[in-house]
């Protein structure tokens, strides 16, 4: 993993191939991890690709009309 700030003071992470994980102070969890194209992520316990302009859950990923649905929204 690097790390890097840029010049509005934010935090950037780049190959992040190991997961990152967020919790808030209620107990919400979301998890995230790069991958060479894209980006997966977890939040209430349903896993997201994000990719390619697309957002779809994994258990969509092979119907593209789903994951072009879900980008919309």
């Amino acid at each position: 993993m690097k790390i890097e700030t840029n010049e509005q003071g934010e935090t950037i992470l780049k190959e992040v191939f190991n997961g990152v994980g967020l919790e808030s102070r209620d107990g919400e969890k979301f998890g995230i991890c790069m991958r060479d194209t894209g980006f997966e992520f977890n939040y209430a316990g349903q896993w997201y690709e994000a990719k390619n302009g697309l957002l779809c859950k994994f258990a969509d990923y092979n119907n593209p009309t789903i994951s072009r649905e879900m980008a919309r929204h």
